[in-house]
């Protein structure tokens, strides 16, 4: 059976409705943000039965008491608190913009000496500017995070190149609602343009300043793109593929210089290979990682 849903918000509390024989869905938004986390944490111990408390709170950088507290309702997490757990989960605009709002409501339900300077830097702007600023953040971190927006744009410059959701679909091995939404989304952002109903590649340029947005969406991005890197290593030809790799003793002093370089070298193979004629889009990806858990420096 198929079930339909709507929300609605009485006081704090939202209410989920399902158009069938089953009675609604309530989820006080107060704990919303203690929801957030506890679902990360499941998931990481559904991955690794032994993982602990302990080490999440490590993994966020936190005492164990301290995500202990939060998850028990006896502690509320200051805006910088809330701000940093937010980096650490990699959540996206929307979940995070939840996930504050969650926390400003336990503020204010509980007088706390902090809820008037939170809610006053949470909600200063009026509701159709944070609506509007926050579906433009949103756009942005989808297109850093989903690999297909930017295949997309490059998809433009190759031959015979055609304007529809479809033909792209078939060609990126995504939907064609995925493309369709992906076109509209760098239509948008200014990205693409329609040029006598072509689509074509912009000069403009995205930023990376706000590393609350980018630093979720990039991560994202690199783990997406590994898993591309996998299923060409099972299923493309080896003539039209190279995967390769070194492993070596190093001197993590170093690590910034090698960077330089791969940077260089990337250039020269995108120089090389954008030479001829344009008939694939491809993916150069280069790794580099220490394999021995990193030694924490002596004081």
């Amino acid at each position: 059976m198929r079930v339909y849903y709507s929300t609605h918000f009485v006081s704090k509390t939202l209410v989920i409705y399902a158009y069938s024989h089953y009675p609604p869905i309530i989820v006080n938004t107060e704990i919303m943000y203690i929801n957030i986390i506890r679902r990360e944490l499941e998931t990481r111990s559904e991955k690794n039965p032994r993982y602990s408390l302990r080490a999440f709170a490590r993994a966020l950088n936190f005492e164990a008491t301290v995500i202990s507290q939060i998850l028990s309702q006896k502690r509320v997490p200051t805006f910088k608190t809330a701000e940093k757990i937010i980096r650490a989960l990699d959540l996206d605009p929307s979940v995070a913009q939840d996930f504050l709002s969650s926390v400003a409501d336990a503020h204010k339900s509980r007088g706390l000496k902090l809820a008037n300077k939170f809610l006053r830097h949470q909600f200063a702007e009026s509701e159709i500017q944070k609506t509007s600023i926050q579906d433009l953040s949103i756009d942005y971190f989808r297109v850093i995070a989903d690999w297909y927006h930017v295949a997309i744009m490059e998809l433009t410059f190759t031959e015979g190149f055609e304007s529809n959701s479809n033909w792209i679909a078939k060609e990126l091995g995504i939907t064609p609602l995925e493309a369709k939404l992906a076109i509209e989304r760098l239509l948008k952002l200014g990205l693409l343009e329609r040029i006598d109903n072509k689509l074509v590649k912009t000069n403009e340029r995205m930023t990376t300043a706000d590393k609350d947005l980018t630093t979720p969406a990039l991560r994202k991005h690199q783990k997406q793109l590994l898993e591309k890197a996998i299923l060409s290593l099972e299923n493309d030809p080896i003539e039209i593929r190279n995967m390769s790799g070194m492993m070596m003793v190093a001197d993590p002093a170093l690590i910034p210089e090698a960077k330089k370089l791969i940077e260089e070298c990337s250039k020269k193979v995108s120089r090389l290979l954008q030479s001829g004629r344009k008939t694939q889009v491809y993916q150069f990806h280069v790794s580099l990682y220490p394999i021995q858990k990193p030694k924490k420096e002596k004081l």
